[in-house]
């Protein structure tokens, strides 16, 4: 080598096996970082030639490639993790006077639109570092500007009773393109929901037959209303939506006076929220990510 003192270090993310010189590593899964990475080591690779290997995970990679696109330098998430590498190397070792750290930037951030630089995606995959979040909840408070749900104009809600049949749910739901359906009980009173494809699925596999009533199939909202974080009392949380195994959900409360800036918190999460009155009667509307976009959009229009 020309440079004896020359130190390569690999970049591979979590559970990778490249650095594992041809060893299959049944732990191996899919990883969101892309280019890097895989589940065994390729033959053309020359292990004699790589010093260490140092695995970045993908939060650490992604949080990284948004500091660097911050600092001007627009890189892509297996840029970030190269830095990050470098940095853990640089922490770790013991580097003399004189001595540098060289990182090799292989991506660019150009392709990443709807993932390294969409806000909303990183959330979902909870890619950002503390810090990030931080910024973006404020980002979001001020797009918002003291916005409640009121102001998105809803429409009012549609129901089913937990008496209707299943037949009816389903007929409701595809004649209104609907995802899902509040369900309502005694005194029209909000106490869970019925998706359209676990319905479909129900009825096709036979578990449920169409004239069977919703209250046999539905899930429903448990416990006592609870408070997101950082809301106040009277607004507090929201009606989840989420993939679960139980029939029973955790009900929280979501009110037109509950601030935008609290229902985009609580979508970092879930997909649809119930909006109901602040005794949790009556459901009074249905609210997405969709009606966000279409305030904001709404919004920038009369701004400009």
């Amino acid at each position: 080598a020309q440079r004896p003192s020359l130190k390569v270090v690999g970049v591979e993310p979590s559970n990778s096996a490249i650095g594992e010189q041809n060893i299959a590593n049944p732990l191996a899964r899919r990883w969101l970082c892309e280019d890097i990475g895989r589940a065994y080591a390729p033959r053309a690779l020359s292990a004699g030639s790589v010093d260490m290997w140092i695995q970045v995970s993908d939060n650490v990679a992604y949080s990284m490639a948004r500091r660097l696109i911050q600092g001007g330098i627009f890189a892509g998430p297996s840029a970030g993790a190269s830095v990050a590498a470098a940095r853990m190397y640089a922490m770790s070792a013991s580097l003399q006077q004189g001595q540098r750290v060289v990182v090799i930037i292989g991506d660019t951030a150009r392709n990443y639109g709807d993932t390294l630089l969409s806000d909303d995606w990183m959330l979902a995959h909870d890619l950002l570092d503390s810090r990030m979040l931080d910024e973006l909840q404020r980002k979001q408070h001020d797009q918002y500007r003291a916005a409640s749900i009121e102001d998105l104009q809803l429409p009012a809600a549609v129901t089913v009773s937990e008496q209707d049949s299943m037949g009816v749910a389903i007929s409701l739901m595809a004649e209104n393109d609907f995802s899902q359906v509040p369900v309502t009980g005694s005194g029209r009173r909000l106490i869970g929901y019925l998706t359209l494809s676990a319905a479909q699925t129900l009825i096709d596999n036979g578990t449920a037959t169409r004239s069977m009533p919703v209250k046999q199939f539905m899930l429903r909202f448990a416990g006592r209303a609870t408070r997101a974080p950082g809301t106040d009392s009277r607004l507090s949380g929201a009606a989840a939506i989420a993939s679960t195994t139980s029939a029973r959900k955790q009900y929280w409360l979501i009110t037109p006076e509950t601030p935008l800036s609290e229902l985009a918190r609580f979508f970092e999460t879930h997909s649809v929220a119930f909006v109901t009155d602040a005794s949790r009667k009556f459901c009074l509307g249905i609210a997405t990510k969709q009606d966000l976009i279409t305030f904001l959009a709404r919004r920038h229009t009369l701004k400009y």
